[in-house]
């Protein structure tokens, strides 16, 4: 299970059907709705406005189905996919300029999902090109609806991509509408029921995140805390790497380049278990081994002994919200001081006391401190970790080809990590500014991450940091040698 661009996926050629939401049976069915916005979706909505380009900020999933297409059924799963969550059914009211309070939800009984043939294709890069094409355009955060499909028929059977926007999905809600539409396109093939546990609203959710921002002041210790790291990011993104030179210094977004994006495996299955069992031999978890392997990986590249960057953690800090689908992601700031560590049980200690220090800051808004700071504060350098082995139908994923993707970027600064425990191992996907330069120092980090990671499982945790660095350096000079002249 990979993070990538559509454009890194192997697409079938085949007959593409978009199938597209719709409430023109009975419009009357969208009412106003006084639940706010969240701060990142008020910001989004913002944003929005601003940009009247056709790339907005979208998250999706590809994967196959192992029967063949039967239309009518394609439909009724959709429907009961789009009705289980109610994020799916609520956007910004167009008659108010309001991106906090102007909301409005669908309650009408009339939701359908309109299904147009967009043709037959002998080439999988004309798919491809024609699903980012109606992605890119057919999605944004002022405009419903916020979830698209395409079905694939081909001669191997049926492939499935959807994509929903960023402001009403997260990374973790893509793998679960994913599994869901999966199990509800088998249940109305084969007229079986399928049970799935009840789910809270993202809507409620919102309330609580409005009332937690309201709540906060410029002196409130998490805007205390983020002041102070922010105050130090001048040379941001903070990596030490030449990722981001030469800056374009322009506001024109058509003329920054398209960001480019790596994903590997750094680890099987069984060196991340070695990794794992090695971490909690000495009281830690598989979190902080990934996170203190990043800070040695990046003290090793660049000579600095602090890692500073922008975490995300997930905000379902209520059981209802489980197995929800919303924008449920919060941001801490993160900062790994290496300077007093001399073997990696310290480098553990370290990242440990770190994550430690902020792992409460998520449940406060990012975008309300960002607002009571009067700062721009849109974080450059992003890594986030998240084991997805336990998410419902994972152990089905490899089998179906599945990978999650995001759409395109535009920017030459921010460099975004996406590091995930899964079923085959621990993958990195990046997504970074995209120049020659950016690139090999991202391909460079990746290659000592992953030597790191491997001289971590095979060695312990108590050799000095020195032993995992050196191994580092033979992995890369190895590789070196064996690559063509």
């Amino acid at each position: 299970m990979k993070f990538t661009e559509l454009s890194d996926y192997p697409v079938p050629a085949g007959t593409v059907t978009i199938w597209t939401p719709t409430t023109r049976m009975d419009p009357s069915g969208w009412q106003p709705d006084p639940r706010p916005f969240t701060y990142d979706q008020s910001a989004s909505i913002r944003r929005s406005t601003i940009d009247d380009s056709d790339e907005h900020s979208w998250l999706g999933a590809i994967f196959e189905i192992d029967d063949k297409l039967d239309a009518e059924h394609f439909d009724t799963c959709l429907r009961r996919w789009l009705t289980r969550h109610e994020a799916l059914l609520s956007t910004s009211d167009p008659t108010t300029a309001d991106p906090d309070h102007g909301r409005r939800t669908y309650r009408g009984a009339q939701l359908g999902v309109d299904a147009e043939v967009a043709g037959d294709f002998d080439s999988g890069d004309d798919v491809r090109d024609l699903l980012i094409g109606v992605f890119d355009a057919g999605l944004a955060p002022t405009r419903w609806p916020h979830c698209l499909a395409a079905t694939i028929e081909s001669s191997h059977g049926v492939t499935v991509a959807f994509a929903a926007d960023h402001v009403v999905m997260d990374a973790y809600s893509i793998l679960l509408s994913m599994s869901e539409i999966r199990r509800l396109y088998t249940s109305a093939r084969t007229s079986t029921a399928t049970e799935m546990a009840d789910v809270g609203s993202h809507l409620d959710f919102s309330v609580h995140d409005r009332a937690v921002g309201l709540g906060m002041t410029g002196e409130h210790p998490a805007v205390v805390r983020w002041r102070a790291f922010l105050d130090g990011s001048a040379d941001a993104p903070g990596v030490g790497l030449p990722l981001v030179r030469p800056r374009l210094e322009t506001r024109d977004r058509a003329r920054t380049p398209r960001q480019r994006g790596i994903s590997e495996y750094v680890a099987d299955d069984s060196l991340a278990t070695f990794v794992s069992s090695a971490a909690r031999a000495g009281g830690h978890g598989t979190q902080t081994a990934v996170f203190a392997a990043l800070a040695v990986a990046l003290r090793t590249l660049t000579g600095r002994d602090t890692l500073r960057l922008t975490m995300p953690m997930h905000t379902r800090s209520e059981a209802r919200y489980a197995g929800s689908v919303g924008w449920y992601v919060g941001l801490a700031p993160l900062e790994v001081d290496l300077a007093g560590a001399d073997t990696f049980d310290d480098a553990l200690a370290a990242t440990a006391s770190a994550i430690d220090a902020v792992r409460h800051l998520p449940s406060f808004p990012y975008q309300r401190v960002v607002e009571l700071l009067g700062t721009g504060g849109e974080p450059e350098f992003v890594v986030s970790y998240l084991d997805i082995r336990h998410v419902p139908g994972a152990g089905e994923w490899d089998a179906a080809g599945a990978q999650i993707l995001r759409g395109g970027s535009r920017s030459d600064r921010e460099v975004y990590l996406w590091i995930a425990r899964v079923p085959g191992g621990i993958t990195v996907s990046t997504r970074h500014p995209g120049h020659d330069p950016a690139d090999a120092s991202i391909r460079d980090l990746i290659t000592t991450y992953a030597s790191i990671l491997g001289a971590l499982a095979t060695e312990g945790t108590a050799l000095p940091l020195s032993s995992y660095t050196c191994a580092t350096f033979a992995g890369t000079a190895a590789m070196d040698d064996a690559r063509p002249a």
